[in-house]
């Protein structure tokens, strides 16, 4: 492949739709239908064409932070359920309505905001709940949802109440407080239930994210809301989650040597001298940097793949530039390509060893990378 760019991002449309089908074959109910996609952050950095390439497989519910977010979704064609998971102020109330989002009302306050707008136009909406189990976020508490609001929020002539959900905290680490949480949510769906308010059997019941989709399978309900796990990447700091479900990395990040030198022994390297050279030291220039999305706190600290070998990042990692030590590596040349995430040979950098590397998780390693503008789906 002959790419004109110093940088960019490589979509691998076969991983995505591996990862698409191997989800699917992991639910209970082998179902397109019951994935919630969730695109939100620029679809976790992977840019909107892999929403284009999911909507032409047959995924037809994504998930989204923003109203922005999900107006960028119609604008580009989506033409399925957009759920708008992350509350919204009163100023994003008409484009709501403009997009025909699907919003997830967290208190009385939101209620009572979409029940004036919606006097006013007399569109129909649809809404979820969203009940907080333990998070500590967005959503009721459940005690807050009384039987006169379940009354209200239940029989509306405009607004439908189509589903109900939680989120997990911690399903990636505490198990214990992760059942604690379900326990939670299915007492309030059978404080519903009695009330015979509304018919439960009729609306769509979630709370699994990547981790409680991973890990807890019978809390799967009626559908599940995927978004690292979708994109071939564990929610942890550890692979193999992903790996055992046959989820493959669909983000590659590549560039290429920009300049060459020979240092001698005792040479600083980079902004502050963080690193002193102990030998005769051959470095390579590459062109990413934190301005790219590259985290100033992997410097000294991450690798990258040259000719199929690891070289170590020498130095603070600049705005847009970045040292590797290439002395054991072979005939490296100018312009030869460098793999900053994904498998060059034998070997590969993930996201969960860059998050390793930078303390942090895989979502932030993934959704730094957003700043990349050149990207290519190969």
């Amino acid at each position: 492949m002959n790419i004109e760019y110093p940088l960019w991002m490589e979509i691998d449309s076969q991983s995505l739709y591996t990862n698409f089908q191997r989800i699917q074959q992991h639910l209970t109910i082998p179902d397109a239908s019951r994935i919630i996609g969730v695109v939100k952050a620029d679809a976790y950095g992977h840019g909107l064409e892999s929403v284009l390439l999911l909507q032409k497989w047959g995924m037809n519910r994504f998930g989204v932070a923003t109203v922005q977010e999900g107006e960028a979704l119609r604008q580009i064609g989506i033409k399925g359920t957009i759920y708008l998971l992350g509350g919204f102020i009163d100023q994003e109330i008409p484009g709501i309505f403009k997009n025909h989002l699907t919003p997830t009302l967290s208190s009385q306050e939101e209620w009572d905001r979409l029940n004036s707008a919606v006097q006013t136009n007399q569109q129909v909406l649809e809404f979820h709940v969203k009940v907080d189990t333990g998070m500590g976020r967005m959503g009721f508490l459940p005690e807050e949802l009384n039987e006169s609001l379940i009354a209200q929020i239940g029989h509306h002539p405009y607004l439908h109440l189509r589903g109900v959900m939680t989120h997990f905290a911690s399903s990636e680490n505490n198990p214990n407080y992760t059942h604690q949480q379900f326990e939670v949510f299915q007492n309030f769906l059978q404080k519903i239930s009695h009330l015979n308010q509304i018919p439960i059997q009729n609306l769509e019941k979630h709370c699994c994210n990547s981790a409680g989709f991973l890990f807890f399978p019978d809390y799967h309900l009626d559908m599940v809301r995927v978004g690292i796990a979708l994109f071939g990447v564990s929610p942890i700091q550890d692979p193999s989650p992903a790996r055992s479900l046959g989820l493959s990395p669909v983000m590659r990040i590549r560039s290429r040597v920009k300049h060459l030198k020979n240092l001698p022994s005792g040479c600083c390297i980079g902004y502050g001298g963080t690193y002193i050279t102990q030998r005769q030291t051959r470095l390579a220039v590459i062109p990413i940097g934190y301005a790219q999305g590259l985290l100033r706190r992997l410097s000294n600290r991450m690798e990258v793949l040259i000719k199929g070998q690891r070289a170590k990042c020498l130095g603070v990692i600049s705005m847009d530039q970045m040292m590797v030590d290439v002395s054991d590596i072979p005939d490296v040349k100018r312009g030869d390509l460098v793999t900053i995430l994904g498998p060059d040979g034998a070997d590969e950098i993930r996201a969960e060893e860059m998050a390793a590397w930078a303390e942090t998780i895989p979502h932030e390693i993934l959704c730094s990378f957003n700043r990349i503008k050149n990207r290519i789906v190969v």
